[in-house]
């Protein structure tokens, strides 16, 4: 028999620590912190992924274990360009009442990126007509999303310097007119070959007309490209932002042009690969460093 020592307090079995998950405090203050708009968007993002990792609605992540590619162009530029607002004002805690334009833009690119997909495979499998809705709702992902490049390039055009060093004037002017050069071709060949007749004249109607509205997109992003790359070099904004902006919008119009010659191999796998998806993801990164900050500087 233990003899119990006089003014011992008896232990305590009735209570278990709650187990803590490492870091779980850290991450729900960081969490707390963000502004609201952000975790809109990372919430966005977490569930596009979830719902494109299910196949729901029609979906698809487009991951291949066997195609170490996929492991990248899975979720960029995609789910980046989803994330794109919340860099924004995590960057810039007032961007939306400094940089107004930047950040509609950006919520309009984010919010086609994150709905498009699910909302074509909601209105899709009509018995009567299977065409016509995910159609539209694929033309208006479209336009929406060369209004947004639009927005965006209207809003950065306010931040560079009045007159641009001539060598990186030069350079915009041939991003620009090479992302658009590149779009007009694609939409020459779209008009100049006989439309795929699906069997009912107006759904070769809009799926010809969805094909050719990618020129919209490609102009808009062509006229941002030149916009964003007239700013390189601008004192009063990270050198990191503008660099690397410059590079991979260069690599985006470098890709636009060469991939007009669609050739086999691995040497265009991998160009399309740098020049597309790892180019796209560059430029969505440089507005984290502070490329739609004028001051250079991160908001309290």
């Amino acid at each position: 028999m233990t003899e119990s020592k006089p003014g011992a307090s008896p232990p305590d079995l009735g209570v278990v620590d709650p187990m803590r998950i490492p870091g779980g405090a850290v991450a729900r203050r960081a969490w707390e912190g963000l502004p609201n708009l952000a975790r809109v968007f990372i919430v966005l993002a977490a569930a596009d992924v979830v719902v494109r990792a299910f196949g729901l609605l029609d979906t698809n992540l487009g991951l291949l274990l066997g195609s170490p590619l996929t492991w990248f162009t899975a979720f960029f530029p995609h789910d980046a360009l989803i994330l794109l607002p919340a860099l924004l004002v995590i960057r810039r805690p007032h961007a939306l009442d400094s940089t107004p334009l930047v950040v509609r833009g950006a919520v309009l690119v984010a919010l086609v990126q994150a709905l498009d997909g699910p909302l074509r495979g909601l209105v899709s499998g009509g018995r009567v007509d299977p065409v016509l809705l995910p159609t539209v709702v694929s033309i208006l992902g479209i336009l929406l999303t060369a209004g947004g490049w639009w927005w965006m390039a209207q809003g950065m055009r306010w931040l560079n310097p009045v007159r641009p060093a001539e060598t990186y004037a030069g350079l915009a002017n041939l991003v620009g007119l090479g992302i658009a050069f590149a779009a007009l071709v694609n939409l020459g060949l779209v008009l100049s070959r006989p439309a795929a007749d699906v069997g009912n004249p107006t759904w070769t109607a809009l799926l010809q007309l969805d094909s050719a509205l990618f020129v919209v997109q490609s102009l808009a992003i062509a006229y941002l490209a030149r916009v964003v790359v007239l700013g390189t070099g601008d004192p009063s904004r990270p050198t990191a932002a503008t660099y690397l902006a410059t590079a991979a919008l260069t690599l985006f119009a470098i890709g636009s042009v060469l991939l007009l010659a669609v050739g086999a191999g691995a040497i265009w796998v991998v160009i399309g690969f740098v020049t597309g998806p790892v180019a796209m993801t560059g430029f969505v990164v440089a507005f984290g460093l502070g490329l739609a900050d004028p001051s250079g500087t991160i908001e309290a």
